[in-house]
């Protein structure tokens, strides 16, 4: 039985044929058996999840756009992150890229003119992309009120700034669209608003992410999020593609950890590092600020709650709650799943800033998100 599965292991033409209908938590468990099945998950997952031939459908150079990814924190989401690590293809499905505010124009810039693309804007949108998506806030004005108590958000529909569509047809006479959709406040709380848990998942430059990988890929079931502000349509696409959507939970809702403070890096979540060879390191947020070492993405946490409409009824949908941290001290923003934890440090940036902002000129401006890590573990 050992020669048999050692000879089975050392040949990818036909493993393939067996990892290829497994789940991502049945080729874990496979790789633990011995070595030899270990060996060829690993080699397997190699192939399985090629980011690079993953992106090439819509980009000539995929180690350019992560490159990219790395400088803007862009963060790939939708439908498109959800087949890469469900092994799966909807040839009709757009790429979805999610930006932070000021970096929207580097990214249509390397689209249209790196890519080929050309802009295809609304009625409503400027014409010329330059001019659609030019910035020309501040990010070192205030964020926040001084001594106000921030409560704990919801996602409303003003999650979203803007959408940018652009579109090229490819060698196969394939139109592709990919769309920039800039977030108010940040990519992941962008994420954390969509409409089931199913599509809670993204890739950054150098992993990809499953916020609830047994529901969505062992269990094929997502939790619907009733304030979404997605249609009916969206919901029924994913009920057609394979997945059990439930709005109020069942005795069996081990799986979306209700009531449970939740961070992008716990135990609950499924992290898939990716090749790095070509990508370049993320750079210093400003000449006199540190470089980040993973998305800002990671710093953020949530959790599913009753929201108060729903208190005292018999059933109970749940919807997702966190706390903004928005301060001039941190160039991105931030989701917290516990007010006490936002608290103190935006009162720890509150009074850095009034030592430090006075001295410092704009072009000057020190970025504090390396340091947020650290408060997090200290407080939690």
């Amino acid at each position: 039985m050992d020669r048999l599965c050692a000879g089975l292991f050392a040949r990818a033409p036909v493993y393939d044929l067996v990892f290829g209908c497994l789940s991502p938590r049945s080729l874990i468990r496979l790789a633990l058996t011995c070595r030899a099945s270990y060996l060829a998950v690993a080699e397997f997952k190699t192939r399985a999840f090629n980011i690079n031939r993953h992106l090439s459908r819509y980009f000539a150079d995929p180690i350019a756009f992560r490159c990219l990814q790395a400088r803007t924190n862009t963060l790939v989401s939708g439908s498109n992150a959800l087949q890469f690590l469900d092994r799966s293809f909807y040839p009709e499905a757009d790429l979805d890229l999610y930006t932070h505010s000021g970096h929207s124009f580097e990214v249509a810039q390397f689209i249209v003119e790196a890519e080929g693309y050309h802009y295809a804007p609304r009625e409503t949108q400027e014409e010329d992309w330059r001019v659609a998506t030019h910035f020309d806030g501040n990010l070192t004005q205030r964020r926040v009120t001084l001594g106000a108590s921030l409560t704990g958000h919801s996602y409303p529909t003003t999650d979203i700034r803007d959408v940018w569509t652009f579109e090229k047809t490819n060698i196969h006479d394939e139109c592709l669209t990919v769309q920039i959709i800039e977030a108010r406040s940040s990519p992941l709380e962008s994420i954390l608003g969509f409409h089931s848990t199913c599509v809670m998942n993204f890739i950054t430059s150098d992993a990809a992410y499953s916020l609830y990988p047994i529901a969505t890929f062992e269990d094929r079931s997502a939790l619907g999020m009733p304030s979404s502000r997605s249609s009916e349509r969206a919901i029924q696409k994913y009920v057609k593609r394979g997945w059990r959507v439930y709005f109020l939970p069942t005795p069996n809702d081990f799986a979306f950890f209700l009531e449970q403070v939740r961070w992008v890096t716990d135990k609950r979540t499924w992290a898939l590092p990716l090749d790095q060879t070509g990508v370049q390191p993320r750079p210093p947020l400003s000449p006199t600020s540190a470089a980040l070492t993973c998305d800002p993405a990671l710093f953020n946490g949530w959790r599913f709650r009753v929201p108060k409409k729903y208190e005292g009824m018999d059933f109970k949908a749940y919807e997702c709650h966190y706390y903004p941290l928005k301060t001039t001290l941190f160039r991105y923003n931030y989701a917290i799943p516990e007010e006490r934890l936002q608290l103190f440090v935006r009162d720890w940036a509150l009074q850095q800033g009034k030592l430090c902002h006075w001295q410092i000129a704009k072009e000057d401006w020190i970025w504090f998100d390396t340091d947020l890590p650290a408060f997090l573990k200290q407080t939690k």
